[in-house]
């Protein structure tokens, strides 16, 4: 592993370990926006009673209003 400093702050910068693929992903409780959207473009969430709405653009961002 490569290790070095940032030259500005003095913080050390260390590079990534390469991907195992035996290892569980970091969010195993991610849930894809496919599985939420499931086709549509806005999809109403109820969040402790208050209502949010999920929104997909054209460009593929996602914004979350209430």
């Amino acid at each position: 592993m490569h290790r070095s400093y940032d030259g500005i702050s003095g913080t050390q910068v260390t590079d990534r370990p390469q991907q195992n693929p035996s290892v569980e992903p970091q969010h195993p409780s991610a849930i894809a926006s496919d599985d939420l959207l499931k086709g549509r473009r806005q999809v109403w969430i109820d969040h402790d009673g208050t209502l949010y709405c999920l929104k997909a653009t054209s460009n593929g961002r996602l914004y979350l209003t209430k």
